[in-house]
């Protein structure tokens, strides 16, 4: 049986004028998942990552981390080694495209973007609101097949090369993997109303488990954050857990 592991990036840089960039926080949740990867001994096949700079970095560091969590012994498996590709599929759909073709149509009047809202928590807060009403008219847009077409044949594909044994790690966002999660677990009318209310609460670094069998595909566990926890300690456990 093979499994395909669906990691969301690290945080990025909400409100900084360049979200597309992992903040340190960010950097450092990525190295904790690959850290995880060691000591639960998962050797990967092959690690994809969509085209995003943010996706990208998140790739690099949790390689990194699986490599340091091997050298410091925490599981046997020196020289492990695997190739790293880009897939441009798993990228994420375009935030401020949804949210111009929702205030083009009167269905919000916010104007905020990734890049220009506030960083504070009543900022995120409320261009997450923003954001799920241009969701809502999104899906019902012909862009939106497009992107459930794409998602849909990228994990496809990362299932055919997950044959019997094989591990796949895809680093993607929140969107494109609660989408994809949300195709494997509800029915067909429901695709949509799934996926936005799991991309809400999608954590950075979450990571959710795909097991490949001869039926097909099966969505076992979404969104664990357990390493996140584990590696902020008991005093505050929810010190490295973030949206967005």
């Amino acid at each position: 049986m093979g499994a395909i592991h669906l990691v969301r990036h690290g945080q990025a840089s909400f409100g900084s004028g360049d979200y597309d960039r992992l903040s340190e926080t960010g950097h450092l949740q990525a190295r904790l998942t690959g850290r995880d990867m060691a000591a639960r001994g998962l050797r990967p096949d092959v690690v994809i990552h969509g085209g995003l700079r943010r996706q990208r970095e998140t790739a690099q560091g949790l390689v990194e981390g699986l490599r340091e969590g091997l050298r410091e012994g925490l599981r046997e498996g020196d020289g492990w080694d695997c190739p790293v590709e880009c897939d441009d599929r798993w990228a994420e759909y375009d935030a401020d495209e949804v949210l111009t073709a929702a205030r083009v149509a009167g269905v919000s009047a916010g104007h905020g973007t990734l890049d220009s809202a506030g960083s504070s928590d009543e900022a995120k807060q409320a261009f997450q609101r923003q954001l799920d009403a241009a969701l809502g008219h999104w899906a019902g847009l012909e862009a939106f097949e497009t992107y459930r077409a794409a998602a849909d044949s990228a994990i496809a594909d990362a299932a055919a090369r997950s044959g019997s044994g094989r591990t796949t790690v895809v680093v993607s966002s929140a969107g494109t993997i609660s989408l994809a999660v949300a195709g494997l677990l509800a029915d067909p009318e429901g695709v949509v109303g799934l996926w936005t209310r799991l991309q809400r609460v999608t954590v950075n670094t979450g990571v959710a488990r795909v097991v490949v069998g001869r039926g097909g595909m099966t969505c076992i566990a979404v969104n664990e954050h357990q390493h996140l926890e584990r590696a902020a300690g008991p005093e505050d456990p929810r010190g490295l857990i973030t949206l967005r």
